[in-house]
């Protein structure tokens, strides 16, 4: 998943999870968790949002009262 593999590797992993039954388990696993974190961050506000006015003068007065 990090990188490209080799056609040797490619067989070897294969070969492995057909045997495997805890490996394949956990590449299922993983591709819940790679299908829910891209979801996520497709819903997820623009990174160049930022914070209103008002919400600012919250924060700053939260922190303020708080010191």
């Amino acid at each position: 998943m990090e990188h490209p593999l080799s056609l040797r590797d490619r067989i070897t992993v294969k070969l492995h999870l057909w045997i495997c039954a805890w490996c394949q388990w956990y590449l299922e696993q993983l591709d819940v968790i790679r299908q829910t974190a891209h979801s996520q961050v497709d819903d997820a506000p623009p990174l160049n949002a930022t914070l209103s006015d008002d919400a600012r003068e919250r924060i700053r007065r939260n922190l303020t009262s708080q010191i």
